[in-house]
């Protein structure tokens, strides 16, 4: 659900083998049936198997529950979640689990943040997307959307259609035209949900990689820190351009141009829609977010990939300066036009660059 999902957007560096600790191994195993359309991966330092599988179980249970809470395009027996408020928009309230209530307050939140930079109230607008790009992609109908239909969906769009009881947990459309999508923060909400759960049962040395939204738990069994690669901006390419040691516990979520992309006349649109403009950011190629909670991470990716690298600092700076511990990496495409200055190269045909916190923790290819 992530920007309709990202496949890899990080590429996970675990750069030895068993943990020196003789009660510790390294186990590994990756979900392919957990949801959110994406490969679930979990990677811990446990002493057996058996306790390694009773937190994938744990993983996949909570991974599943969530992604029928959040799903926009399906409905789950005994379950009210973001579908059954978009097909009762302009009709009734819907009573929903406490998990949407705090995820929906917390979108506002940086909606307000980002000055409507951030919208999960543009479900309508998205949508027209999906469809031509599902359309071109299993009709080979290829065509993009016009202004004008996007101006209309912009219409049924805002907070101020929203309407919130905390205390009754409802949640209410006033528009009937309106819908919700929170592809762009609820996998990195999940992810962090799950993650505090596992530590909470016990789990201290693990990486939780949810189709990309990484987060870690504590360091390795070895007491050494994890490593994370930011990919090359390309769906068909797997190597990274630089790695990140930062410590344990933080969250890396990246957004690019790469994925659910389609091509109209020699121009690739892809899924991250500039809420100014109505059409596809083309600031930067990629860029990832570290936090030490995966749903700012989260929605912070998506924001900043929908500003220009100017203005993506600037409200990162009035983050950190609120007390936020944030930081951020921007990947360009050599004779990209929206090149800051200060990059470095990064491999043959990219360029980085990274905030002040970053410095002597990252390791760039070249």
């Amino acid at each position: 659900m992530k920007k309709f999902l990202f496949l890899c957007s990080c590429c996970l560096l675990i750069l030895s083998g068993c943990s020196s600790n003789k009660q510790l191994e390294k186990y590994s195993k990756q979900l392919f049936d957990a949801g959110f359309d994406t490969v679930i991966q979990l990677v811990a330092y446990t002493s057996s198997q058996e306790e390694f599988d009773q937190y994938l179980q744990v993983v996949k249970d909570e991974f599943t529950r969530y992604n029928q809470l959040f799903d926009r395009y399906h409905t789950y027996d005994g379950i009210s979640n973001i579908k059954t408020i978009n097909d009762n928009a302009g009709k009734h309230k819907v009573i929903v689990d406490q998990e949407i209530i705090d995820l929906l307050l917390e979108t506002k939140k940086y909606y307000e943040i980002s000055n409507h930079q951030y919208d999960i109230t543009s479900g309508a607008i998205l949508e027209i997307w999906h469809n031509y790009r599902e359309q071109a992609l299993t009709e080979g109908i290829q065509k993009v959307p016009s202004i004008n239909e996007l101006q209309e969906a912009k219409k049924h769009t805002g907070w101020d259609k929203v309407e919130i009881n905390v205390e009754e947990r409802s949640v209410f459309l006033t528009d009937t035209k309106m819908s919700l999508d929170l592809g762009s923060a609820a996998k990195g909400y999940a992810a962090e949900q799950v993650a505090k759960k596992l530590e909470s049962l016990g789990l201290q040395h693990a990486i939780l990689n949810a189709g990309g939204n990484i987060r870690l738990i504590g360091n390795k069994g070895d007491g050494s820190d994890w490593k994370v690669g930011i990919q090359i901006p390309d769906e068909s390419q797997t190597q990274s351009l630089a790695t990140l040691q930062l410590g344990a516990d933080y969250s890396f979520v990246t957004s690019g141009d790469y994925q659910r992309t389609y091509e109209v006349n020699g121009t690739y649109y892809h899924h991250i829609i500039d809420p100014s403009t109505l059409f596809p950011s083309t600031y930067a190629r990629s860029i990832t977010c570290i936090s030490k909670d995966s749903t700012i991470a989260d929605i912070l990716s998506t924001t900043l990939f929908t500003l220009s690298y100017e203005d993506g600092l600037q409200l990162l700076h009035k983050l950190q300066k609120d007390g936020m511990e944030v930081e951020a990496v921007w990947v360009f495409k050599n004779g990209d036009k929206n090149i800051p200055q200060n990059t470095k190269k990064a491999g043959e045909h990219y360029q980085i660059i990274y905030t002040d916190g970053l410095e002597g923790h990252i390791h760039i290819e070249e």
